[in-house]
């Protein structure tokens, strides 16, 4: 049998051409049978080809297509394709981040920039020792992390805290951000340290509880 959809006058011509092929006691049963599995079959390959109204089965072909599919998206729809993006941005070591973030906890960074005496300036690195406390496997990019995470809005950068300022000490001993501030500085000769506590933005805590209730759903 062929795996492609039959047409209705080809399933005919083919369910004629078998009942011919049978003794006249069996056609009865016989066409019945095949009449069943011809359409059925045929059906699970055309319903194997479609996509369910209001979702996409792969990466949209155009802004069009997008628009068209909003049209017909349910509330749940949206929410799954949202989930869907948000977890084809984000790495492992950034899921282990934002976990270690999600219950309110802070953490010690230090942000070096230029600029901003009247604006927070032009930041040009962040470093902080939530990579470790998270038990990511990439420390030494922990600053592309931390980039990623801010420019998504997930994170924020609160005050200094004085109860970590053994914390930011530790932090300016690193060396990698020793490395860093030395390789800015050369460029940057005005660039400045600013101390600050990293902290999950609101928009990261609506997206932490969707991703939530996502994993919840599939258990």
């Amino acid at each position: 049998m062929s795996d492609s959809p039959l047409s209705p006058a080809a399933l005919r011509a083919r369910i004629q051409h078998l009942l011919y092929q049978l003794p006249p006691v069996q056609r009865a049963d016989e066409r019945l049978h095949q009449v069943e599995q011809d359409v059925l079959q045929g059906l699970k390959h055309r319903l194997e080809g479609l996509e369910s109204p209001g979702s996409l089965g792969g990466p949209a072909d155009s802004f069009q297509q997008l628009l068209e599919v909003s049209m017909e998206q349910s509330q749940e729809q949206a929410r799954a394709m949202l989930v869907s993006q948000i977890l084809a941005g984000t790495t492992a070591d950034e899921a282990r981040l934002l976990a270690a973030l999600s219950d309110g906890s802070g953490f010690p960074m230090l942000t070096l920039y230029t600029g901003g005496r009247l604006s927070p300036g032009v930041v040009h690195y962040r470093h902080s020792n939530i990579g470790r406390a998270a038990g990511i496997q990439c420390t030494d990019f922990i600053a592309f992390y931390l980039s990623r995470l801010f420019a998504r809005g997930l994170v924020v950068a609160a005050g200094f805290s004085e109860a970590r300022r053994t914390d930011y000490e530790l932090l300016e001993g690193d060396s990698d951000y020793r490395k860093a501030e030395d390789a800015l500085k050369a460029h940057s000769p005005k660039l400045k340290v600013r101390r600050e506590t990293l902290h999950m933005s609101p928009l990261g805590s609506k997206v932490w509880a969707l991703l939530g209730e996502d994993a919840a759903s599939e258990e």
